[in-house]
């Protein structure tokens, strides 16, 4: 259990090494740049002429481009598996050289969206002329043109009358304003196309009467007749979709530059990393400052990366109240529990890392909750291969995959000693399908047949969990010396418990309860030792429980309350039956599964059946109590366990690094 000791780091260099020195630091990814130095009339920050939001526009850009590529060449979305593959490595080198072709790949990336957008437009006129040919189709009968509004001694209107009308209404509806001469071109329930001649002298007359009748002239105005302008309008339609089809093909032309979009992606955001740091860093005309955090194990790592460069490193302690970042080191086997820490708090600088603590007993109530060999293995070897196939697959993810398959082997060996493997399926195998009887006796005990029993080691295995989180309550104490908090918070509470736990061993209610009537384990004067003993821890944290009071009275009844936290201990202890709960909950339905599956049919059709209900109903079984195993085995340290000494809080280690999004780099 370990946070890495932070220490302060300076760097001055020549402003001539600059870019190389960002660049190595960058890829060691160990140091976090805090501004220590403040401006003066030598040292100044200094303003880098290219701005954040040009390395935004240039990555939305190179993303855009990219996006293009994949919706012409067919290549489908990033599914929810593919963070399993992780970023692809390559060397350093790559990076360096990239500068060079920087410029064409960036010509590349505005050629594909300038032909995107084209085409996108030309899309748009398609739509547009696809809609006025629809909207021609009730004119086709009409052989003048659209526009036309008369001669010289005639007035014409050409438009449409709402709904649908007979000859008879509309001359109805114009008798009026006789002599007129009405055509109807078409006619539908949604609108009656017309053609009505007048004399110019009555034209006004007229059109006032149409409007009247909801006359509305064509949404297409044009000089051509109806059939030429949809005549042109196809053609039109075609010249445009031979465009898009060039555009697309020139566009298509790029595929093989996605590597390098993709790359100019990871790059630009690696240079905006870099170029903020430059800004943060204090300059003068020749040298300049890096300063931050570091672990101290580290140093020499940065003193040899940079050896070659003419360069002072200093480091020097964080002051006490100094807002120092947490970084968590562990052995590989708790490494993978750093992420459920992380996910609740980092520990504050005075806090112990419960990491590796947490992992002498995260996977034992893990494997206790799902206690299944057969789900358990299947856990832990697909676990396994995920990890053997994936080898570049990124660090959080692994270390999730990690807690599982160990998750997975500690479910394995509880498994063993209850005797399941998915539920009862040995026996009913062989009973059903073999006509044998297969008799797999459990390493301990079977856990539905004594359940009092497991629940009995359900709850003194939270018993322990909660010793141990009080020990470390402990131990945190006397590193800061806090003698009265170590007597009176931690040790009168582990008084108390041990006094209470002695006194319900020596019970035969409880041993009867849960121990099938064995004689008690702490004889009658024992458990009245224990009581006493209790009361003695009782009367500590009444008197001192309240102890940052001056008043008497007040300082008395925050003691009385503090005793009231030994519901809080009863319940804490009761969380604990959850691991006899789901580890029930997992046997149970395997053994309704393999009881469903055997209900049905005979012969193959019984053991097809079988086959399909076992798969099904243990396929949900696996998918719900892994995930239960893990939310609750999550609960019980983040509430129970917790709760005896971790305050949290810290901030967590934020380097200087590479953040990209499709490849790694390596060294050379």
């Amino acid at each position: 259990m370990a946070k890495l000791a932070m220490t302060r780091i300076s760097i001055c260099g020549l402003k001539e090494d600059r870019r190389d020195v960002l660049d190595i630091l960058q890829r060691l990814q160990i140091i976090e740049t805090h501004s220590f130095v403040e401006e003066d009339d030598v040292f100044k920050k200094t303003k880098m002429p290219v701005s954040a939001g040009e390395f935004d526009r240039s990555i939305h850009d190179a993303e855009a481009a990219l996006e293009v590529l994949n919706s012409l060449d067919g290549t489908k979305p990033d599914g929810m598996f593919s963070s399993l593959h992780g970023r692809e490595p390559v060397e350093v080198s790559r990076y360096e050289n990239f500068r060079d072709i920087y410029p064409k790949v960036s010509r590349s990336i505005s050629r594909i969206l300038e032909l995107s957008k084209d085409v996108a437009e030309k899309k748009a006129e398609i739509l547009k002329d696809s809609q006025q040919l629809e909207m021609l189709v009730p004119w086709e009968g009409l052989d003048v043109r659209l526009d036309l509004d008369g001669t010289e001694s005639t007035a014409i209107f050409i438009g449409a009358l709402p709904g649908e009308w007979t000859m008879e209404a509309v001359y109805e509806g114009l008798a009026m304003v006789m002599p007129v001469d009405v055509t109807i071109i078409s006619t539908s329930k949604a609108q009656t196309c017309i053609m009505t001649v007048c004399t110019r002298e009555s034209q006004n007359e007229v059109g006032a009467v149409l409007r009247g009748m909801g006359f509305v002239y064509p949404s297409v105005n044009t000089s051509l007749t109806p059939v030429e302008e949809q005549e042109r309008l196809r053609e039109e339609i075609k010249t445009l979709n031979e465009k898009i089809k060039a555009s697309e093909e020139e566009i298509l032309s790029f595929d093989g530059e996605k590597d390098n979009i993709k790359f100019l992606i990871d790059y630009q955001t690696i240079r905006s990393e870099k170029y903020n740091v430059i800004n943060s860093i204090p300059q003068s005309s020749n040298t300049f400052i890096l300063t931050g955090y570091t672990p101290v194990k580290y140093i020499s790592r940065i003193e040899e990366a940079l050896k070659d460069y003419d360069i002072c490193i200093e480091t020097c302690e964080p002051e006490e109240d100094e807002d120092t970042p947490v970084l968590l080191y562990n052995n590989p086997f708790s490494r993978c529990l750093e992420g459920v820490v992380s996910s609740y708090a980092l520990p504050l600088k005075n806090e112990i890392d419960p990491t590796f603590i947490i992992s002498l007993f995260y996977f034992v109530f893990f494997g206790f909750m799902l206690s299944d060999a057969g789900i358990g293995a299947l856990l832990a070897i697909g676990a396994a291969v995920l990890l053997i196939k994936n080898k570049n697959m990124d660090w959080p993810l692994k270390r999730q995959i990690k807690l599982f398959m160990f998750g997975g082997i500690a479910a394995v060996f509880w498994g063993i000693m209850f005797g399941s493997y998915f539920g009862d399926m040995p026996a009913v195998v062989g009973r059903e399908f073999l006509g044998k009887t297969v008799l797999v006796k459990p390493g301990w005990m079977d856990m539905q047949a004594n359940p009092m029993a497991i629940l009995a080691a359900s709850l003194g295995l939270g018993l322990i969990h909660i010793f141990t989180g009080m020990g470390v309550a402990a131990y945190q104490q006397i590193r800061q010396k806090d003698w009265t908090g170590l007597i009176f918070d931690t040790g009168c509470w582990v008084v108390i418990l041990i006094g209470l736990l002695m006194k319900l061993l020596s019970m035969d209610m409880i041993m009867n309860m849960l121990f099938s009537g064995a004689d008690p384990f702490v004889s009658a004067q024992g458990g009245s030792i224990g009581l006493i003993a209790a009361g003695v821890g009782a009367i500590g944290v009444l008197i001192m429980g309240g102890r940052e009071s001056k008043n008497p009275v007040k300082r008395l009844l925050k003691g009385a309350y503090a005793i009231y936290g030994i519901t809080g201990y009863l319940s804490d202890v009761l969380s604990y039956s959850r691991l006899l709960a789901l580890g029930l909950a997992t046997g149970v339905i395997s053994q309704v599964a393999n009881m469903i599956g055997t209900m049905f049919g005979s012969g193959i059709v019984k053991v097809l059946v079988y086959i399909v209900v076992f798969l099904i109903l243990n396929a949900i079984n696996a998918g719900v109590n892994i995930m239960g195993a893990y939310v609750h085995t999550n609960r019980l340290q983040y509430v129970e366990f917790y709760s005896r000494f971790f305050e949290g809080g810290g901030r967590p280690f934020e380097p200087y690094s590479i953040k990209t999004k499709y490849y790694k780099f390596k060294e050379n």
